[in-house]
């Protein structure tokens, strides 16, 4: 299943911003662009989330288990919630002046 997502694009565009992202909040000073990039990393994180239970809650309704599809689907719309949170975040990050910074990471 996890091989399946490794050959879609958009799945490894989404890992790659978050390894990338991380990588870069890890190493830059604090600052506007720095939370920026923090909600926006948060915001890739959520989305390889998101498309990893919603193929999970695919094949749970393929495989007639509605069980699974209660919970992969449940987890689906908290990802899917965090990612437009985390969204919204990273706009106000962006607009927000220099002394009140509210990052991803603290």
């Amino acid at each position: 299943m996890f091989a399946e997502l490794l050959r879609d694009p958009w799945f490894l565009a989404a890992l790659a911003a978050l390894v990338i992202g991380w990588g870069a909040v890890s190493f830059s000073e604090p600052g506007r662009s720095r939370a920026v990039l923090e909600w926006l990393s948060a915001t890739a994180m959520y989305v390889v989330l998101l498309m990893l239970f919603l193929r999970l809650s695919q094949r749970a309704w393929e495989g007639g288990s509605y069980l699974a599809l209660a919970a992969f689907g449940f987890l689906s719309v908290v990802f899917t919630i965090g990612c437009g949170v985390s969204v919204v975040k990273a706009f106000q990050a962006r607009r927000r002046e220099e002394k009140s910074q509210v990052s991803a990471t603290n």
